[in-house]
């Protein structure tokens, strides 16, 4: 089944696989797949059948005609990430063209000079990585769409030279079992009450998986929780864990973790480079005991091995962390990855937030292996 990422009586946001439509159909589509949990659906737009990503249906009449208005508004914006053979002139740029759908060939085409069918087609775009493939140069690209025409981030690269990894109809000759292109994240007014909400997904495997992945997330100060009643939760995980900093480079955290869940234990090795406040480009591995002891003996010694309970609870899409340290008797951190720094985060209602504390770097662990905040707390 696919991953549904929020669902209420007015939409259904749901990560489209490859393979299916996106529109209704006998056979092959992912409302067709949908129906049967979710009713009749409305789609409001589009994905390619061989592209994978966020979409938002309505779920009723009602909300259908507030989404198209949407649409129309251009108020209902998608980003993409592609993945692109070679590299682009520019780092950031917005691509202006004409384009000309074939409907025999199923092709669209880029035309210098205005004609019958022809529409403009506008996109930015941003490089957020590279990586080499068999001695060739692939870029990473976070793409925005101003207008939504047939193909067009496909042909707009293409035209350029920088085809899609995987997109052989548009020249590509680095081979994927689909064009390397992923509807990452779907900005939208809620057809109710016009709130702004934003949903994202990670894409998964090649040619994805060949640039350095990176977490994003958000924390919170929270009020002590009953702990016994965390346990409680459906599908609720515990660890108990030890986190031990390294000597690291500057800008750079190396740090190893050792984690009991139950009987087991698992020793892990992770370095972090930080990006900004939310996101940081992280390579996490599991490691052996004996490795582990090895690496002990690199501790920082300006810091202190952090101890701490968590408990890993679904909270709708997501997973909410929350760590409980011996050192605070009222109060505990809040964790969320988001799979993009825009995307709406709903909190669990089982906790009592204090704050936000995303951009408080004391309430980095690599931080409270040295000194612990205890700001008085003020609750309502």
């Amino acid at each position: 089944m696919p991953q549904i990422l929020y669902a209420d009586a007015d939409i259904l946001v749901v990560v489209k696989p490859v393979g299916l439509l996106s529109e209704e159909a006998p056979e092959g589509s992912l409302p067709t797949l949908l129906a049967t949990d979710y009713g009749r659906l409305y789609p409001v737009h589009r994905l390619d059948r061989v592209v994978g990503g966020v979409m938002v249906y309505a779920r009723n009449g009602k909300s259908a005609a507030a989404l198209s208005r949407a649409v129309s508004e251009n108020r209902l914006i998608k980003r993409y990430i592609a993945v692109l053979e070679g590299k682009p002139e520019r780092d950031a740029d917005t691509l202006s063209d004409l384009l000309f759908k074939d409907a025999r060939q199923g092709k669209s085409f880029v035309v210098k000079t205005p004609r019958k069918g022809a529409r403009a087609a506008e996109l930015s775009y941003t490089v957020t990585g590279a990586a080499v493939y068999g001695e060739k140069p692939l870029t990473r690209v976070a793409v925005t769409l101003k207008t939504g025409r047939s193909h067009q981030i496909r042909v707009q690269f293409s035209s350029r030279g920088t085809p899609l990894v995987g997109d052989g109809k548009y020249g590509a000759r680095v081979k994927a079992a689909s064009p390397a292109l992923f509807a990452v994240c779907l900005t939208l007014p809620h057809p109710k009450d016009g709130r702004e909400l934003t949903f994202a997904a990670k894409p998964q495997g090649f040619p994805f998986d060949l640039f350095a992945p990176t977490e994003t997330e958000r924390k919170y100060l929270i009020k002590m929780p009953d702990v016994s009643a965390l346990a409680r939760l459906p599908d609720c995980r515990i660890l108990s864990m030890e986190q031990t900093y390294l000597s690291a480079e500057q800008g750079e955290t190396h740090r190893v973790r050792l984690v009991r869940e139950g009987a087991s234990v698992t020793y892990i090795e992770t370095t972090k480079v930080r990006v900004n406040a939310l996101s940081a480009v992280e390579r996490e591995k599991e490691i052996s005991a004996a490795r582990y002891g090895e690496l002990l003996a690199l501790a920082d010694p300006t810091r202190h091995t952090v101890i701490k309970t968590r408990y890993r609870v679904p909270v709708g899409a997501r997973e909410a962390e929350i760590d409980v340290y011996p050192f605070w008797q009222d109060r505990a951190v809040l964790e969320i990855e988001l799979a993009d720094e825009r995307e709406t985060v709903f909190l669990p209602d089982f906790v009592t937030v204090l704050r936000e504390v995303t951009t408080d770097f004391r309430y980095k662990n690599v931080n409270l292996a040295k000194s612990v905040p205890n700001d008085e707390i003020f609750q309502s």
